[in-house]
């Protein structure tokens, strides 16, 4: 049996050991295998019976990602970070800097913005401080075109929402353009599994 998988390459922008926290934690539950050390976070995962392997690269900035194109080369997904109680962050974020990087990256993958609701997820209480709007959100992701907007607001089940919508867009891609190799990987999954 052929061991067919399909292989995801996503950069996570924002604050190192958040992101650690926050996005890996459902992947290390449901991987396979996983592999974190250094600046190497992969993960072997089996999703809808499709095996996947998942490659995250974490840069500070998008300024950081894009300086470290050659370590990176090609991503298939962009998740933006913002942390909600720091609206200044929102000034980082201009068509510019995201023409560059898809110009560099020759990015035609997803991209999200995310508004993580640090205070509520770290502390377990919402912050008295001032917070960016789910509306603030939506308008900057339209500025930017990007294609989706999330809201972190606890650690569990607002992550799964964003990983699915990633690996389904993918499943839809992998199974459209090579419906062999789909089933093959289906059949690899499913050997995988029991």
């Amino acid at each position: 049996m052929k061991k067919i998988s399909y292989s995801l390459r996503i950069g996570i922008i924002g604050k190192k050991e958040s992101i650690k926290d926050i996005f890996f934690e459902s992947l290390k539950i449901s991987a396979i295998e996983s592999n974190i050390y250094d600046d190497k976070y992969e993960f072997f995962i089996v999703f809808k019976q499709i095996p996947i392997k998942i490659k995250i690269f974490i840069a500070d900035t998008l300024e950081d990602l894009i300086f470290n194109f050659e370590k990176v080369q090609k991503l298939d997904t962009i998740i933006i970070t913002l942390n909600l109680y720091e609206p200044a962050s929102l000034n980082t974020l201009n068509k510019g800097l995201l023409g560059e990087f898809n110009e560099t990256f020759s990015f035609q993958g997803i991209s999200i913005l995310v508004g993580m609701d640090i205070e509520n997820i770290f502390n377990g209480s919402p912050s008295k401080k001032f917070k960016i709007s789910r509306y603030q959100l939506e308008r900057i992701t339209r500025d930017l075109k990007l294609i989706y907007c999330f809201e972190i607001i606890n650690n569990d089940s607002n992550i799964h929402e964003i990983y699915n919508t990633i690996l389904d867009d993918f499943m839809i891609r992998f199974q459209y353009s090579s419906p062999e190799l789909f089933e093959a990987a289906k059949n690899y999954g499913k050997k995988l599994m029991s």
